[in-house]
């Protein structure tokens, strides 16, 4: 039984082109998510899936000189991407992770993979309901349930993300919600989608980082010790997705 990780990239994105090579204490973002994803014990492997355009080739290129596999797909129809992916490495479930959340904490990860694997789940995932921050998500899916949703939905916005299909439609699906052990977080906005979420990534990896993984619990302290660096990204609106953000 395996667990294959597929990070989604690309460095098309409207509102901050180039974001999953931005640069956080010297390191391109990406590679952080690389060595997040290393310290994850109940992960087998994992890789990239880009798009086949010219300008992601520099995600190519970051993954040649970090010994990471990339899958090469379609622009816009992500789920395709993934199916070519799950196709090569046919693994027994798919964790999803995007190259925006480069403070993703692998014990985080390692708790989403261990509640689905001791359930009969399709899907499990942290973010059906919140309670961890915007930029700790992590998706478990079934390889029949990757193929059930690419094989039974036509529609743009399923195929661009990746797992909206199964949480639209939860009576075809066992989906289970993995919460927050410790206090409720998710008021915090941890990923990389903007100028702002860049900001203050920036200075959370200068204030922490120091060679090793940053876990959530660092970062919390962190920010509840500078509460002003909280209000740097408090005003981000999330991107809707048929009206709902997810």
């Amino acid at each position: 039984m395996s667990n294959i990780a597929f990070v989604a990239a690309r460095m098309g994105s409207e509102r901050m082109p180039g974001k999953v090579l931005k640069d956080l204490a010297g390191i391109p973002a990406l590679v952080h998510i690389f060595g997040i994803l290393r310290k994850a014990n109940r992960l087998d492997d994992f890789a990239v899936v880009t798009t086949v355009l010219k300008e992601d080739d520099a995600i190519e290129k970051i993954c040649v000189e970090n010994s990471v596999k990339t899958i090469r797909g379609s622009v816009h129809d992500v789920l395709d991407r993934f199916r070519i992916a799950a196709e090569y490495y046919k693994p027994s479930r798919i964790i999803r992770v995007t190259g925006d959340d480069p403070l993703m904490d692998p014990e985080i990860i390692d708790q989403v993979i261990e509640e689905h694997c001791h359930g009969d789940f399709d899907y499990t995932s942290n973010m059906v309901e919140r309670t961890f921050p915007r930029g700790m998500d992590t998706e478990v899916i079934e390889y029949s349930a990757l193929e059930k949703s690419w094989r039974n939905t036509s529609d743009k916005d399923d195929h661009e993300h990746v797992t909206l299909y199964i949480r639209r439609n939860p009576e075809l699906f066992k989906i289970h919600n993995v919460f927050n052990k410790n206090q409720r977080t998710d008021e915090l906005r941890l990923c990389l989608d903007t100028e702002q979420d860049l900001e203050l990534m920036k200075i959370i990896y200068e204030n922490l980082y120091s060679g090793e993984v940053i876990k959530l619990d660092e970062v919390i302290k962190f920010l509840n010790d500078n509460p002003e660096y909280k209000k740097i990204n408090s005003v981000v609106e999330q991107k809707k997705v048929k009206g709902k953000i997810y």
